[in-house]
């Protein structure tokens, strides 16, 4: 017998990628909108009696961020993407449009968006690219655009609270209960104090750090903490996700909760969002 196709049998067509509309010709609104985030201390991690708290995000530690920073208001979007780098992403949905955040992005590719966006406004690069490795140069007294530390994204989505979330999660966050299984245009829900939307929920975000398996990576009175340093060890090492996304229950979208993931994989649900330090005159 022949291997082959029955007959009558037609081959199936892969799906059609949706085509996208013009490029911007400028930047959109979205991505110029930054938030200016103060310098403050905070008790870093889950509350002991939180839902779904656990070992890996429950910490005896306070951290102080000692520099205030601009972090962006929304999520990147497509547009922005599109804009910075000539296309949108392998998750750009029609329906949906430019105005929603964009995913699979991993965090070597959020890297690369960075360094241009930096380049694009006369910026120093924050990131040095060392064959498969990046290196964080001049620290966070780097002038250009950067990924947050986990320190400085979960003080800021926190807006000065204490508890999981900053708000009633329904008012706040794209999640499983209420996404209809899907990312949503930015800036939809609630923001918080410091007038962030989307932290918790939408897409899940990149940070600068290192998913430390060896010791707890928060612990006692710390200052600016950067856990795994300024330089990658290795092309794949974890980095940590915060926020949670579209897809996910509410007992992971918090604050405190904490998610790894290899630095050059990616999935329909990463996504980022820049800051800058506001260096002392």
């Amino acid at each position: 017998m022949t291997c082959g196709m029955a007959p009558g049998m037609k081959k199936s067509k892969a799906a059609v990628k949706p085509k996208p509309p013009p490029k911007p010709t400028s930047m959109p609104k979205t991505g110029s909108q930054y938030a200016t985030i103060p310098a403050g201390s905070f008790r870093i991690g889950s509350l002991p009696d939180e839902e779904g708290a656990s070992s890996k995000d429950t910490f005896k530690s306070t951290v102080t961020l000692t520099r205030p920073f601009l972090m962006k208001t929304t999520e990147v979007t497509q547009a922005e993407w599109y804009f910075v780098m000539g296309e949108p992403t392998e998750s750009y949905d029609k329906a949906c449009g430019l105005e929603c955040p964009v995913g699979h992005v991993s965090w070597r590719r959020a890297i690369d968006y960075l360094n241009a966006i930096s380049k694009k406004e006369g910026l120093e690069p924050c990131y040095a690219i060392q064959g498969e490795k990046v290196v964080w140069t001049q620290s966070p007294e780097c002038t250009g655009y950067r990924l947050p530390t986990e320190a400085e994204w979960e003080y800021a989505a926190r807006g000065g609270t204490d508890t999981a979330r900053y708000g009633e999660i329904g008012d706040i966050a794209w999640y499983y209960d209420n996404s209809d299984g899907k990312h949503h245009p930015v800036g939809k829900k609630a923001a918080n104090a410091y007038g962030l939307h989307d932290m918790l929920g939408n897409q899940w975000e990149w940070t600068w750090d290192v998913e430390d398996y060896k010791s707890t990576p928060f612990e006692g009175e710390m200052n600016d903490p950067i856990i795994g340093g300024l330089e990658q060890e290795e092309a794949g090492q974890n980095r940590i996700l915060r926020g949670g996304n579209y897809k996910e229950r509410q007992h992971i979208v918090r604050a405190a909760h904490r998610y790894q993931y290899p630095a050059g994989s990616d999935d329909a649900g990463y996504g980022f969002r820049p800051m800058r330090t506001v260096l002392k005159k």
